[in-house]
């Protein structure tokens, strides 16, 4: 899913009407019980809100409150529960309300009894509201506070390993450069939720192989050299490890150039500062060579080691569009370029001080000849994504057709992808089909593996919605390489709908949630943890979404400043009109 997405996609898609009669038809009863639970948390706060926080207003939602926490113990939401993590910890949500509340009346007792009751469900480190100022002022000299505390302290320490993840230094140990490697292979071999799509790798000994590698790094920068060739081995886009941020910029500093591997050459295919126009470098000159090397060559040798990628079209992005270019940014790259006419040359260009750097607009909105109105979208990432749609909702009413540009959207939270569809749809939206793996270390005690694939709460259901302006006529959806993680998610959606056709090339198959964790020396790790599918089971992880029409731009094209996947999809959507 993303740059992100589980419960945060929950929450967006549970804020569109959950309450109606619809959704009460289609939910599970989990997760009626859930939003029950949830009303009444709102009930509660809006109570305190109203009464100006007084202490009769305190009361009342306090009642609220215990109410919601004794239905939490009923025997029907007690067996839904078994099966729903969120209705589960609901009670630990409602608990913490009355730990505030009772810190914000002073109740020391029933403050503690809140923490303990939450501590023994789940304890979790401590960055959270029992170390808020007001608790601390109000219980920093309870034993039973400070006992708490140094539990939860010890249980982040466990499962954090802030012991292992030390700060920057330009030298590590030998002991925290192979601790660094262990903790990754450590959890990845847990965690990981794509050795499906690697069955011929060997894990253990890939971390034997690269154990020599980590103990004769000269230095942290070496080190991480050496990290960021071993997460690729996974073949997962949502699974990487990344320098630290002292030493990112010797890493991924790029001139502001777009690239992309299009009909077999490198091209430029899009110029982010005058400097570079002034040193002759356009839109549709090929890159033959960088620094001398062949430019296959060189993005085969110094980019795809280091390049974490879950299918062939995927690597192909990362080799040639996102990476190609990045290095240390005091280090100049030379360029051999050929524009296509018999001219070749050579340029020398900066990787860092463009001060006039840009890039093109993430989002653009046109109307096309036949009525046809158009918009891209290359992110999910903010709600700046659903408002670019709504704020052309009313020109997009009155076209005789839409076409949304995803080939550049590279995801973030799908609650925002989301929204856009309900305008496109009143069916319910439909979400995928989502697993995590578990492992029952009594299972494997008695002999057996013990693993299998859990389905999360809310898997594979399609949520219900109240939007009254929906767009009925025809849609194309443009996709490509670079539509991925939450805009992968949202082509899964739509095509699960059938709402219109699918024009491009192949997605760039991966999405799901990265599990993130620091490493010795400051630099960071993602290994994918959720496993999803559509929600009748086909897989696209690892494989990527198949268009309806299969087009992709030629080498003319792009010198010409033509788009023939935008007018092929014009084309079939006014063929399509009455």
């Amino acid at each position: 899913m993303g740059r992100g997405h589980g419960m945060v996609v929950l929450a967006g898609l549970l804020a569109i009407g959950m309450t109606n009669a619809l959704a009460a038809e289609t939910q599970s009863p989990a997760m009626q019980a859930y939003d029950r639970l949830s009303a009444a948390r709102e009930q509660a706060e809006a109570v305190r809100k109203d009464g100006k926080d007084t202490p009769a207003s305190r009361q009342q939602a306090e009642a609220i409150l215990l109410k919601a926490l004794g239905d939490t113990y009923s025997p029907e939401i007690t067996s839904l529960a078994d099966g729903s993590g969120a209705l589960r910890f609901r009670s630990y949500n409602i608990r913490d309300d009355l730990f505030l509340l009772y810190v914000d009346e002073g109740e020391k007792a029933k403050a503690l009894d809140m923490m303990a009751a939450n501590v023994a469900q789940a304890p979790i480190p401590a960055d959270n509201i029992f170390r808020s100022d007001k608790a601390k002022a109000l219980l920093k000299d309870e034993s039973r506070y400070k006992d708490m505390l140094s539990h939860m302290d010890a249980t982040g320490r466990l499962w954090h390993a802030k012991t292992i993840a030390v700060p920057y230094k330009p030298q590590l140990s030998e002991a925290e450069r192979i601790a660094g490697l262990s903790l990754f292979w450590s959890e990845a071999k847990y965690n990981f939720a794509h050795f499906n799509n690697v069955p011929q790798l060997d894990w253990d000994q890939a971390y034997l192989d690269f154990l020599p590698q980590v103990i004769a790094a000269s230095d942290t920068r070496s080190y991480y050299e050496v990290l960021m060739r071993f997460a690729p081995l996974l073949h997962d886009g949502h699974t990487n490890i990344d320098p630290p941020k002292e030493l990112q910029d010797s890493f991924y500093a790029r001139p502001p150039l777009r690239t992309a591997l299009i009909g077999g050459k490198v091209l430029v295919t899009f110029v982010g500062s005058a400097l570079l126009d002034k040193q002759g470098i356009h839109a549709g000159d090929e890159i033959a060579s960088i620094d001398g090397v062949e430019v296959k060559q060189y993005a085969h040798e110094h980019v795809e080691p280091y390049e974490s990628s879950s299918t062939p079209q995927d690597m192909d992005v990362r080799k040639y569009t996102y990476s190609l270019l990045g290095g240390d940014k005091d280090k100049p790259v030379e360029l051999g370029l050929d524009d296509g006419h018999g001219h070749r040359r050579t340029v020398t260009v900066a990787r860092s001080n463009y001060p006039d750097r840009h890039g093109p607009p993430q989002f653009e909105f046109r109307m096309l000849p036949g009525g046809v109105a158009y918009l891209a979208i290359d992110h999910f990432e903010s709600e700046a994504s659903s408002k670019a749609f709504e704020d052309h909702l009313p020109q997009i009413m009155q076209a005789k057709a839409l076409i949304l540009d995803m080939r550049q959207n590279g995801g973030g939270s799908d609650s925002y992808g989301f929204k856009i569809l309900t305008h496109l749809t009143d069916a319910p939206i439909p979400s995928a089909a989502a697993y995590e793996q578990s492992v029952s270390a009594v299972s494997r005690a008695n002999g057996g593996l013990g693993l299998e694939w859990v389905p999360l709460d809310g898997s594979g259901e399609a949520y219900p919605h109240e939007t009254k302006s929906i767009f009925r006529g025809p849609v194309a959806l443009l996709i490509g390489a670079q539509t991925f993680s939450a805009g992968e998610d949202f082509v899964m959606s739509f095509d699960t709908l059938k709402r219109g056709i699918l024009v491009g090339q192949p997605t760039g198959g991966s999405t799901g949630m990265p599990m993130s964790f620091m490493l010795p020396g400051g630099g960071w790790a993602r290994i994918c943890v959720k496993w999803d599918r559509y929600p009748d089971g086909r897989e696209f992880v690892g494989r990527g979404i198949t268009p309806t029409i299969a087009l992709a731009p030629s080498v003319a094209d792009v010198r010409a400043g033509k788009d023939p996947v935008l007018e092929r999809a014009r084309r079939e959507l006014v063929k399509s009109l009455p």
